[in-house]
C-alpha cells in the first residue's frame, strides 16, 4: 500500500469515528439526558487518533502529505508539494 492510500484511509477512519460519535451522542442523549459523556469520550478519541498524521511523509523528502505551503489540509496530497513526486504509485 502506497503511503497517499494509508492516509486516505486514515482519513476516512476519522471521519467514521466522528459520524459514530455523532450517532452515540444522540442515542445515549435519547435514553438517559443530557451529558458531556459520549461526546468528550469522541473529542478524546479523535484527538488521539489524529496524532497517527504526523507519520504520513513524502518517501523521498520526508515533507507530510496533510500540509501545503505551511498550512494543514483536511485531505492529503496525492502529489508532494515539496519534490513533486507523484504519490498515488506505488
Amino acid at each position: 500500500m502506497n503511503v497517499y492510500r494509508a492516509a486516505a484511509g486514515h482519513v476516512r477512519l476519522l471521519l467514521a469515528v466522528t459520524a459514530l460519535g455523532v450517532v452515540v451522542t444522540i442515542a445515549f442523549e435519547r435514553q438517559f439526558g443530557h451529558s458531556v459523556i459520549p461526546f468528550v469520550a469522541t473529542s478524546i478519541l479523535l484527538i488521539v487518533l489524529n496524532f497517527r498524521m504526523g507519520r504520513f511523509m513524502c518517501p523521498r523528502c520526508g515533507s507530510n502529505l496533510f500540509l501545503r505551503k505551511g498550512w494543514a489540509w483536511p485531505w492529503p496530497n496525492k502529489v508532494c508539494s515539496q519534490c513533486g513526486l507523484d504519490l498515488e504509485k506505488p
